[in-house]
């Protein structure tokens, strides 16, 4: 998901697709992770491929009392990397509420998942909720925003496509978008109905 506000960007997470974020015009990006998992993370070794070095910011102190480049730096040096730290661009830690490159960004702890994640809330305009399942304290975290992001696993495992439709009408948010699908299922649309009213996500997807 990339935010742009002009020449600036704010990318949250860093998944594989991060090397085709379109980022035409920025002179200021920065990623916000929501934890350390693989599929979160990987997009971060194609760092030197974008047109701007970002500054990451990343929930190490904040879910885990660990300095987040210590736990990213296994991904940013050799073998896995053949960069430099440097080229890959530094890593802040990320707070509880906290100014990003003028967004307004909240932070809050989920620990319904293997590993603590973190909800972003970006001002009024999105909340990400993801890698969870269904949290009591996500509605208020999101209450009021513009549009609302949750995964949607599947129908029936943890977060289903039901959790994310909970969360939503608790929220008061203005539209819901699937997000973080089960790659197996043969039928997203179902989601869709049973999550209504809301879409899937998609690479290339634009909220106003």
């Amino acid at each position: 998901m990339c935010i742009r506000d002009g020449d600036r960007a704010l990318l949250l997470d860093a998944g594989s697709g991060l090397p085709r974020a379109e980022l035409d015009g920025v002179r200021e990006l920065h990623v916000v992770l929501t934890h350390f998992h693989p599929d979160h993370v990987i997009g971060l070794h194609a760092v030197p491929s974008l047109p701007v070095r970002p500054t990451i910011w990343a929930p190490g102190a904040l879910a885990y009392s660990r300095p987040s480049e210590e736990i990213l730096a296994p991904l940013r040096s050799s073998p896995l990397s053949p960069f430099t730290r440097e080229a890959l661009g530094p890593v802040r830690e990320l707070s509880a509420r906290q100014v990003i490159g003028g967004f307004e960004v909240t932070a809050r702890v989920q620990e319904r998942h293997h590993d603590p994640t973190a909800g972003i809330r970006v001002g009024d305009f999105l909340a990400l909720i993801t890698d969870t399942g269904y949290d009591p304290g996500s509605g208020p975290f999101a209450r009021g925003v513009t549009h609302l992001l949750h995964e949607a696993w599947s129908l029936d495992d943890d977060p289903s496509a039901a959790d994310a439709a909970r969360v939503f009408r608790e929220s008061g948010a203005g539209t819901l978008t699937l997000i973080h699908l089960d790659p197996r299922l043969a039928d997203p649309g179902a989601l869709v109905a049973a999550a209504a009213p809301a879409q899937l996500g998609y690479d290339g997807l634009v909220l106003e």
